[in-house]
């Protein structure tokens, strides 16, 4: 499984040197808030592994090539910690620029409000257990996951100073109190470092989607909206 999820890594390393020029125009076409919508399928080590030797094999560059900068996650030796669920660590994996920015500065301090808000102590350690971040572009070329810029988290494993360890599993019910927090945290982050507005107005909803959405109900999507001018690049950028 480890020799797997290295291979993942390797050809993730391998890809980025193709990406986009800094001159490449991003264009997206404006929407409107859309109805509740399928969510774009994350794929799994074995299936990123596949769609990225698949793609370098077949010279398709349009797949390889990300609108936005990319950059490695170290899931077994960052500060951040994680996983996708059911494996281990991966020493790279790919994520966009901007979401691992958002994470290292500003997901600690999320948990953190989320642990004070279920009495959980003061934050030491931080492990994602995750469904995935990257989404098959040729399927959902629209979709965050298509760009890297979102995640879909299954638990937060916290680790305080007094030394407990807690899971917090998102579709356990009884952790709407601590994810509630936590939301509402990260969609305050989004609104003031990203430009982007309150996604219909209301912070829970903003830079996240949840039990709200029929199908997010196991695991919730967390994401850096592409936003420029203080405007959403359309709906399936928005959150």
């Amino acid at each position: 499984m480890t020799k797997r999820l290295t291979l993942t890594g390797m050809i993730i390393g391998m890809i980025l040197n193709f990406n986009v020029s800094a001159s490449t125009q991003v264009t997206f076409s404006s929407e409107g808030e859309g109805e509740e919508r399928e969510h774009a399928h994350t794929l799994s080590p074995e299936e990123e592994a596949n769609y990225y030797r698949e793609a370098y094999q077949k010279g398709n560059f349009e797949i390889l090539n990300f609108r936005f900068q990319q950059t490695d996650w170290r899931e077994c030796t960052d500060e951040i910690t994680g996983n996708y669920s059911g494996y281990n660590c991966a020493n790279r994996r790919g994520i966009s620029v901007i979401l691992k920015d958002f994470m290292d500065a500003y997901m600690p301090i999320c948990v953190q409000e989320a642990l004070d808000e279920v009495d959980g102590g003061q934050l030491d350690q931080l492990h994602i257990i995750h469904d995935g971040i990257l989404g098959d572009r040729r399927h959902s070329p629209r979709s965050m996951h298509a760009e890297n810029r979102a995640i879909d988290i299954d638990s937060f494993v916290v680790t305080n100073y007094a030394g407990e360890k807690k899971r917090y599993l998102y579709e356990d019910v009884k952790n709407r109190p601590f994810y509630t927090a936590f939301r509402s945290c990260w969609g305050r982050i989004v609104h003031e470092n990203n430009g982007c507005p309150y996604y219909a107005g209301n912070p829970l909803r903003t830079g996240s989607i949840g039990w709200e959405d029929k199908n997010h109900r196991h695991h919730m999507h967390t994401s850096v909206p592409y936003c420029v001018r203080g405007k959403y690049g359309s709906y399936y950028y928005n959150r």
